[in-house]
């Protein structure tokens, strides 16, 4: 994964710089979100070809991760350019649960590996791999038990708290003759777990600080308010379609007959 930091560092830059944008008010923002959230699929989708024709053992448990994360960026990517389709919610909750389970495998791995070596290594490894649980059941959820999401991605970001602080303060762990920072050591993972921590960190900020008033929500006036607000309706979980299609489908199918009579009538 290590010489993949430098375009995730880069799509980190374009994350935060299309965040501020649409906060700011340019309709180009979410734009760029939606094609951060694209790139990291087609990235996700470089590294899967590259393990499977590069090793001739690849590892399952990470092609199924990759495979996971590129179906989570591919779904939010059309989000944002308001591309839904039938099952989309289903597909997007099954990668998300694959993930959970990719997660506790990975826990109880290294929990098993570690725990004889050093048990408060062991333990801080635990607590990383629970953040990243539980941030993504947060972001699994939304559509079916909203109520229940924030407070699973609460316990994701308080046990990030826990691991850090931990981290920082018991810095030198002895590990097969070597001391090592809990920090280097996670780091080391061969997986995507900093990359997944790193978003949710970022996304944490976005949602505390757009709570509290620091920040203002992100914007966008391709559409009218009142279709966002079904939208956010339909991924909430309190709408369901009718006849297949969800109100924010039929409100936009009607919107941009409205928008192509419009410009007929100016011809």
């Amino acid at each position: 994964m290590r010489k993949y930091i430098a375009y995730y560092y880069l799509l980190f830059v374009l994350l935060i710089f299309g965040a501020f944008a649409s906060m700011a008010q340019n309709d180009y923002g979410l734009k760029i979100l939606g094609g951060v959230s694209f790139i990291f699929g087609v990235l996700f989708l470089i590294q899967l070809l590259s393990s499977v024709t590069r090793d001739k053992e690849t590892d399952r448990l990470n092609l199924i991760e990759l495979i996971s994360l590129i179906l989570l960026s591919a779904i939010l990517a059309m989000r944002v350019f308001y591309i839904h389709f039938q099952f989309v919610e289903i597909i997007f909750a099954v990668a998300g649960l694959t993930l959970i389970g990719i997660y506790l495998i990975k826990l109880s791995m290294s929990w098993s590996a570690i725990s004889s070596k050093n048990k408060m290594l062991a333990i801080l490894v635990a607590v990383f791999h629970s953040s990243i649980i539980f941030y993504t059941i947060s972001m699994t959820i939304v559509p079916f038990m909203p109520s229940m999401a924030e407070p699973a991605g609460g316990a994701g970001f308080v046990l990030l708290i826990v691991f850090s602080l931990t981290a920082f303060i018991k810095n030198k762990l002895m590990v097969d003759g070597e001391k090592l920072s809990p920090f280097r050591f996670v780091y080391r993972f061969k997986d995507r777990s900093v990359v997944l921590i790193a978003l949710f960190l970022i996304f944490t900020a976005y949602m505390g600080f757009t709570k509290i008033g620091v920040l203002p929500k992100m914007y966008s006036d391709e559409f009218p308010q009142a279709y966002f607000e079904l939208v956010q309706r339909a991924e909430s979980g309190i709408e369901k379609p009718m006849n297949g299609k969800y109100r924010h489908e039929e409100f936009k199918e009607m919107y941009d007959r409205f928008i192509s009579r419009q410009g007929e009538g100016k011809k």
